[in-house]
């Protein structure tokens, strides 16, 4: 009987012991964290300010012991976790390096299992550019904006697709005034020069200031849709491009924005040497994350819009008046009082006057001290209902409609009707607006 008790427990023993290593072995497995995304990423460099140090991981995670999390060696001050996420802020100073660490430790899933493992990204900051000091007549573009904020609005029209004024001849044939503002595009990079798009033939541009028109462009940046693919996108859904390492010499990404701001400053450069100041707005809409300018953090944004500027800088284009665009509660995404001359916000859809105030709102409050403008618009309040009810944009600008405006000499040119903005919308907004009869001379 004391044998074959003996024998039980034996067996029995074997068996929790087992089942304990089977345990184990399961929970190692179920815990393993790693790293799926770093900003910023290792032997990165990035601009100057407040920075996010974020480590993605591939599970949630909390933070179990703050003083093994350091900065430079030094224990971090700012440390937390979200989701899968742990952040650590930190004053990035010009010229400096940093090393941030995560100590075995620090971290560990949700249920209270920690991660045996150091994780760690080093990156070190760029020089403080010296400002250039903008144009004669990119200030005088700034005094009339300045004039003008609050006091009258300011019209404008984009181009069909990227460079033309279809859509500004489509408001004169309807409305025998040309709006004061023409916004171009640079969405063909790539393609450019071509037979069909060509922006070193800059004349449409030039006569268009000329006329003492406004002028403005926006980029819709393509690029690779995969690493060496000849197929273009910008869309978030469509490209796997990492703006995470754009700015991490020697990456491929590195050498697509390389090419492409060297490119386009090279067309930019045109309009300089004839004196034509330009309202320049990139990068748009990042917090929305349909573009890939906006699909990750907003660090790796704001060190890309920044590094745009100060190259373009570098370069002497001093005609440039920077416009950011805003997505409504994107702070986090601003680059700076520094580096933005003026807020704007895109705005479709939406025709209540209530509804345009409290953007316009929220952005004079969020942004104090700089002119706020409606960059983009689509089926709208009318802008004397919307001025009248306090949403005072600088300028307004509807989108184009293809169809009616891509052949000037179509019949279809010809119809008062459009998907953003109909002729009855335009009677409106030119009759209580600045059109380009009424613009000085900004040379």
């Amino acid at each position: 009987m004391k044998t074959t008790l003996r024998l039980l427990l034996f067996l029995m023993t074997l068996f929790l012991i087992s089942c304990k290593e089977d345990k184990n072995e399961e929970e190692i497995t179920r815990v393993t964290i790693n790293v799926e995304n770093l900003f910023p990423s290792d032997g990165s460099v990035i601009e100057a300010g407040i920075t996010e140090v974020t480590f993605s991981f591939n599970k949630e995670v909390r933070v179990y012991d703050k003083s093994l999390v350091s900065v430079n060696g030094k224990t971090a001050d700012n440390v937390s976790a979200y989701s899968n996420k742990v952040l650590v802020n930190i004053e990035a100073e010009a010229g400096a390096s940093y090393e941030v660490m995560l100590k075995k430790g620090s971290i560990g899933t949700t249920d209270g299992i920690y991660q045996e493992k150091d994780f760690r990204t080093s990156f070190s900051v760029a020089e403080e550019a010296q400002k250039t000091e903008k144009s004669k007549e990119a200030l005088n573009v700034v005094d009339f904006l300045s004039a003008s904020y609050g006091v009258t609005p300011i019209s404008g029209a984009t181009a069909n697709v990227c460079w033309n004024i279809n859509e500004a001849e489509w408001v004169y044939r309807h409305t025998g005034k040309y709006p004061a503002m023409n916004c171009f595009d640079y969405i063909h990079l790539s393609e450019s020069p071509a037979s069909w798009i060509d922006y070193s033939d800059i004349s449409v541009v030039e006569d268009w200031w000329n006329n003492n028109g406004l002028v403005s462009a926006a980029w819709h940046w393509k690029v690779p849709e995969s690493k060496g693919s000849s197929k273009l996108n910008m869309y978030t859904e469509f490209t796997s491009f990492d703006i995470s390492r754009v700015l991490i010499e020697g990456s491929y990404e590195n050498s697509i924005i390389t090419a492409d701001l060297e490119k386009l400053a090279g067309y930019l450069m045109l309009l300089k040497e004839k004196n034509i100041p330009v309202i320049w707005r990139p990068l748009h809409e990042a917090s929305g994350g349909w573009f890939w300018w906006g699909a990750k953090d907003s660090q790796s944004y704001r060190s890309l819009w920044i590094h745009m500027y100060e190259l373009f800088e570098k370069k002497g284009l001093n005609n440039l008046i920077w416009v950011w665009t805003s997505e409504g509660a994107d702070d986090g995404w601003y680059p700076g009082d520094e580096y933005v001359d003026i807020i704007s916000r895109d705005l479709y859809n939406n025709k209540t006057d209530e509804y345009s105030l409290a953007e316009f709102d929220n952005l004079k409050t969020r942004y104090p001290g700089k002119i706020i403008a409606l960059s983009e618009c689509g089926r709208t309040a009318t802008i004397s209902t919307s001025w009248a009810a306090g949403a005072k944009w600088s300028w307004f600008c509807p989108w184009y409609d293809y169809d009616r405006t891509v052949n000037v000499g179509d019949a279809e040119f010809e119809k008062e009707q459009h998907i953003y903005a109909d002729k009855i919308w335009w009677l409106d907004a030119v009759e209580y607006s600045v059109t380009r009869d009424k613009m000085p001379s900004l040379k």
